[in-house]
């Protein structure tokens, strides 16, 4: 064996040493993140130990389990208490009278989602105003509604004038 043979295996030695220290750190390092973790999870229980840490974060997902069936059962009593509520609101100004200018005289529809509620009329004269209420279900009444009443309800329902109040 010369000595340029044993230098080149020298060197082959030297070069798998280093690959080797430098896994080894690899390795070292992704351990040491490993148990910081499991150590931050063992904390986290009562007991101190793994079996505890698991046990303690799955009483607290069923208590989170739980509160989120609550959430989703106000969520519905509250969509179903606000399906009748008044969600669209229509206004007409008119003129009720050839010689009364201005567009005092109004007709507001207050109305929920299902065409449910009550239309509220205003007539202004000189002398006197007369204010009416009408209730409305689906959309029609049992009384005589105005022109101006069935604008005030479409308007409601309608998208360029319709304010969603919810």
């Amino acid at each position: 064996m010369d000595i340029r043979n044993g230098s080149l295996i020298l060197a082959l030695v030297a070069a798998g040493w280093l690959v080797l220290a430098l896994w080894l750190l690899v390795v070292s390092l992704n351990l040491k993140k490993i148990n910081r973790r499991s150590k931050a999870i063992v904390k986290a229980g009562e007991h101190g130990d793994f079996a505890g840490a698991v046990e303690s974060s799955l009483n607290q997902l069923s208590l989170l389990n739980s509160a989120i069936n609550e959430v989703k059962a106000d969520q519905a009593h509250l969509a179903d208490t606000l399906s009748s509520a008044v969600q669209r609101v229509g206004v007409v100004r008119f003129d009720a009278f050839d010689d009364i200018g201005g567009r005092l005289s109004f007709a507001v529809a207050l109305l929920d989602n299902n065409g449910n509620g009550a239309v509220l009329s205003t007539i202004n004269g000189r002398q006197e105003s007369r204010s009416y209420a009408k209730a409305i279900r689906n959309n029609t009444s049992e009384f005589t509604l105005s022109a101006e009443e069935h604008q005030a309800i479409r308007e409601a329902f309608s998208n360029t004038a319709t304010k969603t109040l919810v």
